[in-house]
């Protein structure tokens, strides 16, 4: 005898990176399995488990293996929503006297911030332009852990899509041709790419309180879920 489905509704969750609202439904028995122990995983785990979850949840319309660290981020807290999920208090120290203060953290006041200056496609000299995609969360996190900082020029020069000088464009162009195009620029013009990653959009949580030790106030800014592996937070 085959067993029934359970039914669930979907709710539309706008992607960046595809500018379209993309339907997922909520977080199943199977999906809360896997990240049951998000906090005590190690970055790179946990965007395996969060993609694999993204992915999962929008019925295969959206590969989280390839989104953005803002997208992972912004589609994660939604689902979190709408699979009733509540957001667990957490310890944060105090940045006066140190000491550890539980603080609930409310799942509405993650907003996504959009530098208007902002874009990815852009001159680095009169007659050269650069077009940029954005790394996925995977490559940030990587080049982030303890590498070195020549990572991230390897990193950005992946990040190129395509290059127009003139009336020449190039695109498909293959990984070290890339790496050598940005070996070749002056410290100026990689400013300009820098720029790029320094201005994406980012995802934030602005928590305000007061110490219970010492009575101190205290601001501090979140970055999306992945603001729980700071070392000042813990859960």
């Amino acid at each position: 005898m085959t067993l029934p489905k359970a039914e669930y509704p979907l709710t539309d969750i706008y992607v960046f990176q595809l500018d379209k609202k993309i339907p997922f439904r909520p977080f199943l028995v199977k999906e809360e399995k896997l990240f049951e122990n998000l906090k005590e995983q190690s970055r790179s785990e946990s965007i395996e488990t969060l993609s694999k979850c993204i992915t999962n949840c929008s019925l295969g319309k959206v590969d989280g293996f390839t989104l953005p660290i803002f997208d992972l981020q912004t589609i994660w807290i939604q689902l979190t929503k709408i699979s009733g999920i509540e957001m667990p208090e957490w310890l944060i120290l105090c940045d006066e006297c140190g000491e550890g203060n539980i603080v609930d953290i409310q799942i509405d006041n993650f907003e996504t911030v959009y530098d208007e200056g902002h874009k990815p496609v852009f001159p680095i000299r009169d007659n050269l332009v650069v077009t940029m995609r954005y790394p996925t969360a995977k490559e940030l996190f990587e080049m982030s852990e303890g590498k070195e900082y020549a990572e991230f020029y390897d990193l950005a020069g992946l990040c190129i899509e395509e290059i127009e000088q003139d009336t020449a464009v190039w695109n498909d162009i293959p990984s070290e041709d890339k790496i050598e195009f940005v070996d070749s620029l002056t410290r100026q013009e990689f400013n300009i790419i820098k720029l790029f990653f320094e201005t994406m959009p980012v995802v934030r949580n602005i928590i305000e309180f007061n110490c219970s030790h010492c009575e101190a106030e205290n601001i501090e800014i979140m970055n999306g879920y992945f603001g729980f592996h700071n070392d000042r937070f813990g859960g």
